[in-house]
């Protein structure tokens, strides 16, 4: 058996023959030999020994103890285990959807939305990052999208990330009190193609979508002219695999996911499918401000149908089928949007004579004005909402329960 190392251990070979210890010495070059000449040199104390086990006594109430540790060491306050358990009020939320659906520059829009909430509501939504990598990318988005007016590279992998929100005052039913939104929003950055099937880290990203309460899918309708059936390829690998985990934790709930769900349809300001929304009475125009078009947030899921039936096609159809097939429809909720919203005119008022934001210049995108990201914010805040509300009635039950054995 190996002879361990004991630092209590005196050393024999350094040892003088008569037993005792050799006298200290201080080899460090350059070290006087004391203070002055011929004057001692003085040593520190050596460090109190830590406490032996072994010398414990019993006391006066029968426990064990250990002799006393020297007042230099001793803690102000007692110690406590630490705590590796989540947040109970953590929110988590899953972001997914094809390559080149336009995750990146949907999270790098999100706190430029965030900041701009207040022209069209009251109160104002803050996020902020927990770590200085999830400040940084928030930073870097922000400065792409206004200053450098640029698009932020496609991303390359998983990137985690935790960001505190921090909502407006929300007033009760009866107009006393009220909560105030403050949750921790951890979500991925992925690149589309970690969804794939085969991919080395699509297990990882799938397993924290799994251990999530809701999920933003972007659902380009767009999609890619020369594979028309990558964005539903994507997605079904993707709900098969979450399924498979969250059923083997007995998760499901009547055999659906349990996840809440908002469907953003992306790239609502690409001339290709505005101008026929537009056409068809899809759109409304705010009577003020910038007079900015939208989906009313009532007709969101009618505009996803379209999208599908009639805009996008068969495929289109088999991404909503799946979407129907694996989630509650009731926990589902749609949204046309654009994360960089559409040009503007400099009195900033939207033209629809010239409303398209990006164009080429040294080939590369560039943003004509500043943006203004479309139900960009609205689907997270949806999210957080709706959680919410399923762990109060869930508490009240379990209240309820409570009583009733009692």
């Amino acid at each position: 058996m190996t002879d361990l190392y004991d630092p209590n251990r005196r050393d024999p070979s350094r040892d003088e023959p008569d037993g005792t210890a050799p006298p200290a010495t201080d080899n460090r070059p350059g070290k006087p030999a004391g203070h002055g000449e011929g004057s001692p040199r003085t040593t520190p104390p050596d460090p109190a020994p830590a406490p032996d086990p072994a010398h414990a006594r019993t006391g006066a109430d029968g426990g064990v103890q250990l002799p006393p540790v020297p007042d230099s060491v001793q803690s102000l306050e007692p110690g406590r285990v630490p705590s590796g358990g989540e947040d109970a009020e953590r929110i988590r939320i899953g972001l997914w959807g094809a390559p080149r659906s336009g995750k990146t520059t949907y999270l790098a829009a999100l706190p430029i939305a965030a900041m701009q909430y207040q022209r069209h509501h009251e109160g104002a939504w803050n996020i902020s990052g927990m770590t200085p990598e999830a400040n940084a990318f928030l930073s870097r988005g922000i400065d792409l999208l206004t200053r450098q007016r640029t698009f932020p590279e496609a991303s390359m992998g998983v990137q985690d990330m935790a960001w505190s929100v921090q909502g407006p005052q929300k007033k009760s039913k009866w107009g006393i009190g009220g909560r105030r939104p403050n949750f921790v929003l951890d979500i991925q950055d992925a690149a589309g193609e970690v969804f794939g099937d085969g991919h080395p880290q699509q297990g990882q990203l799938v397993g924290r979508l799994a251990r999530a309460q809701g999920l933003i899918y972007l659902f380009d309708p767009l999609g890619d002219a020369n594979k028309a059936t990558e964005t539903l390829n994507f997605l079904q690998s993707t709900l098969t695999q979450l399924t498979a985990q969250v059923r083997n934790r007995h998760g499901l709930i009547d055999g659906k996911l349990p996840h809440h769900v908002s469907v953003c349809v992306a790239k609502f300001d690409h001339p290709d499918i505005f101008h026929p929304a537009a056409e068809l009475g899809w759109v409304k125009q705010d009577a003020e401000g910038a007079a900015l078009p939208r989906v009313p947030e009532e007709q969101g899921e009618q505009y996803f149908q379209w999208v599908c039936d009639d805009f996008r096609g068969a495929n289109a159809r088999l991404v909503r089928d799946a979407l129907y097939a694996y989630f509650d429809r009731r926990r589902i909720s749609y949204y046309a949007t654009s994360a960089v919203g559409f040009r503007l005119t400099p009195q900033h008022v939207f033209d629809y004579n010239d409303f398209v934001q990006p164009v080429e210049v040294d080939k590369k995108q560039r943003l004509r004005s500043s943006p203004v990201p479309i139900n960009v914010l609205e689907p997270l805040i949806d999210l957080e909402e709706r959680v919410h509300r399923d762990r109060s009635r869930d508490r009240r039950a379990n209240a309820w329960r409570g009583r009733r054995q009692r």
